[in-house]
């Protein structure tokens, strides 16, 4: 009543947090905070209003925010499930402890300092975030996004994954070289001249003296070495720009790194995605829809996901 009298077409409600989402609770002080006034309004007009906040506990909720707005930044984007996620977790695992830094300088209520270094604790901890830098899967991710490549990873851990991904080219290339051996003759082939002589005149000579100027000559770590390098050597694209596309457009130029690439690019940051999967599963397979085949259910979860 308190918004409509004032003029709000579209009055908005009190949220709740929910213990199993932390960002709710962000959500919930957000939603107090934007409607101060109408709460400060609305007790004021009962004869038996509740026990509301104190100034000095309005400012601790507004710096509360503050501080929770990066995480839930954080959360919403490594929860996607339409784009690569692995990739960022590294990127924004420093963004926060670095923004956490900055906040702690400020000068904010001791009760929101000691949230921050609570969070600060928890980011440095070796049993928590420690063990995200030491996944082997999460730096390759990072090292192969065109929007970050080496430079969110320290010197020894680019060290250690170039030579990872380098060697993991290599088998690639070994692997795609072997497959383009030349396989046993068939009868339906083209015949050989018979006669090898150099002095032959032959209508194949000149394609199979070129075909033999471009088979490579170098060793699949070399090969590696050097489209790995070209690839490094290549700009950084823009954080807003789709690395899939990137990828897409140099698949020519990086054919073998290309190949990794979609590999390893398509590991998830979170389980998020597979929540959403089991929720809609749930809902799906209802009790008046018990006798679904696992065939079919799979399919309408398929539809589901992607339209």
């Amino acid at each position: 009543m308190y918004q409509t009298s004032n003029g709000s077409k579209a009055p908005k409600k009190l949220m709740q947090d929910i213990s199993t989402r932390w960002n709710s609770t962000y959500y919930m002080l957000d939603r107090f905070v934007e409607l101060e006034d109408a709460i400060r309004g609305t007790l004021g007009l009962l004869d038996n209003s509740p026990q509301t906040l104190s100034a000095d506990e309005w400012k601790i909720t507004k710096e509360l925010i503050q501080v929770l707005c990066p995480f839930e930044e954080a959360t919403k984007a490594v929860s996607g499930s339409k784009y690569m996620t692995a990739s960022i977790i590294l990127v924004i695992s420093q963004g926060l402890k670095n923004v956490c830094e900055q906040m702690a300088r400020k000068n904010f209520t001791v009760e929101v300092i000691n949230v921050l270094q609570q969070l600060l604790s928890g980011m440095n901890h070796r049993d928590r975030w420690g063990v995200i830098e030491s996944s082997k899967t999460l730096v390759r991710c990072t090292f192969l996004e065109p929007r970050f490549k080496s430079i969110t990873l320290s010197d020894s851990m680019q060290r250690s994954v170039k030579n990872d991904v380098i060697e993991l080219t290599a088998e690639i290339i070994s692997k795609d070289r072997s497959s383009n051996a030349p396989l046993q003759e068939d009868s339906n082939s083209i015949p050989e001249p018979v006669d090898r002589d150099e002095n032959v005149v032959s209508i194949w000579k000149t394609i199979d003296t070129k075909v033999a100027q471009l088979q490579p000559t170098g060793t699949v770590t070399s090969r590696a070495i050097i489209e790995v390098h070209r690839c490094l050597e290549d700009s950084i694209i823009n954080r807003n720009c789709d690395p899939l596309k990137w990828w897409f457009v140099n698949k020519h130029n990086y054919p073998y790194l290309n190949q990794l690439a979609r590999k390893m690019l398509c590991a998830l940051g979170t389980s998020v995605p597979c929540e959403r999967v089991f929720s809609k599963a749930g809902l799906l397979l209802s009790d008046r829809r018990c006798n679904l085949s696992s065939k079919k259910a799979e399919m309408l979860l398929f539809l589901n996901q992607n339209t």
